[in-house]
């Protein structure tokens, strides 16, 4: 028992004399008395005031993505809002010429159909009014062409002394009397009107039946054809200097359909008194814009070469992000650092955002997806 006490006084005593002899803890220095304690830290995990310690695996498990900052000609970009409608020759409406009765119809919904071809067969038909008149037209036609044959017979048999002009005057009488009276009995006997199409196209949809009664001026059938189409949008003050001569345009359904590019047809210098805004007309090509159709709204996407071509510092628009009020990206400098850059976004086009100031320089990787998570993070460490 004696021998165990002794023993842990020596030990007590050793340990004490080693404390006495260690010098007290020091700031970690390289040479030259340089101060690495801050790698110390990134070395050991722990983030920085400005920046993000994300592991490997919860990158994977975030999906976060990375794209490099590189210097590019600046574009600007205005979205317009416009009504798809048919261009010259892309629709063509086909009107009752008379009033009549449907004996034939050549055409059925979704037909092609070339330009002059028969769509309908319609037989005028009249009123009793307008009988009546027909009847009494047809009935002085008559007279008149039995006076005019009395007169020039009656100039014939004494055209020995009957004036030369006399018989001549008699002779003019007695033609147009019976050109009218021809025409008249034509009108009562064959009163059929063929009905064509103006335009090569396809018949739109229609409900009309043989022996149907239609009225002067009844649209009956609109063939459009889906090659020919433009868009018409409106252009207000904040938006007239980016339509520009250089500018580009692509036309972008809001139910999906894929982005197509247009052409300019013209931009109006004349203001709508009631919006205040100039009409911009474009066209589209006829492949590409097959998707689309007369009546349908879209959004304008006009693309313009600013700054005059000079390259500028660009940036993912999705790698901007919102830090306690101030615009920022996440910059991968480490395998499992992110930095935090405060920057000052310029035009935007879309897909792209110019930087006009801030700490990024070209070929910084910038976070563009997962930035949620990393800013997350970063407010709550």
């Amino acid at each position: 028992m004696k021998s165990k006490h002794k023993f842990l006084a020596a030990t007590a005593a050793a340990g004490l004399v080693l404390a006495v002899l260690l010098p007290p803890p020091a700031p970690v220095l390289g040479h030259d008395g340089e101060d690495h304690s801050g790698q110390a830290q990134a070395n050991t995990g722990q983030a920085l005031a400005n920046e993000v310690v994300l592991p490997k695996e919860s990158q994977f498990l975030f999906e976060v993505r990375t794209s490099l900052a590189s210097y590019s000609n600046t574009y600007s970009r205005a979205t317009l809002y416009g009504t798809v409608s048919a261009a010259a020759g892309g629709e063509g409406r086909i009107v009752v010429p008379q009033t009549g009765r449907l004996v034939r119809l050549a055409a059925r919904v979704g037909q092609p159909v070339r330009a002059g071809q028969t769509l309908a067969v319609l037989e005028q038909t009249l009123d009793a009014t307008q009988q009546i008149g027909l009847s009494t037209e047809r009935a002085n036609a008559q007279a008149e062409l039995r006076a005019a044959q009395q007169d020039y017979a009656r100039l014939q048999s004494i055209a020995d002394i009957a004036a030369h002009k006399d018989v001549v005057a008699a002779e003019l009488r007695l033609r147009q009397a019976r050109q009218n009276a021809a025409i008249l009995n034509g009108q009562a006997q064959q009163r059929r009107v063929s009905i064509t199409s103006p335009i090569s196209g396809t018949v739109d949809v229609f409900s009309l039946a043989v022996g149907q009664q239609v009225n002067q001026g009844e649209e009956l059938f609109r063939v459009l054809n889906p090659g020919k189409l433009r868009v018409e949008a409106q252009v207000f003050t904040q938006d007239l200097a980016k339509i520009t001569p250089d500018a580009q345009f692509q036309v972008e359904g809001l139910q999906g359909q894929a982005g197509v590019p247009a052409r300019l047809v013209v931009f109006s210098n004349a203001i709508n008194p009631v919006n205040q805004a100039r009409q911009l007309v474009l066209e589209l090509d006829g492949t590409a814009g097959s998707a689309y159709r007369a009546g349908q709204a879209v959004n304008v996407q006009v693309v313009g070469q600013s700054g005059g071509g000079q390259k500028q510092l660009v940036v993912p628009t999705t790698a901007l992000t919102d830090l306690n009020g101030k615009p920022a990206v996440f910059v991968h400098t480490t395998p499992e650092h992110f930095n935090i850059r405060y920057v000052q976004p310029g035009a935007v086009s879309g897909e792209q955002t110019v930087l006009l100031q801030g700490e990024v320089n070209e070929n910084d990787r910038v976070v563009t997806n997962g930035t949620y998570q990393l800013k997350s993070i970063y407010l709550n460490q």
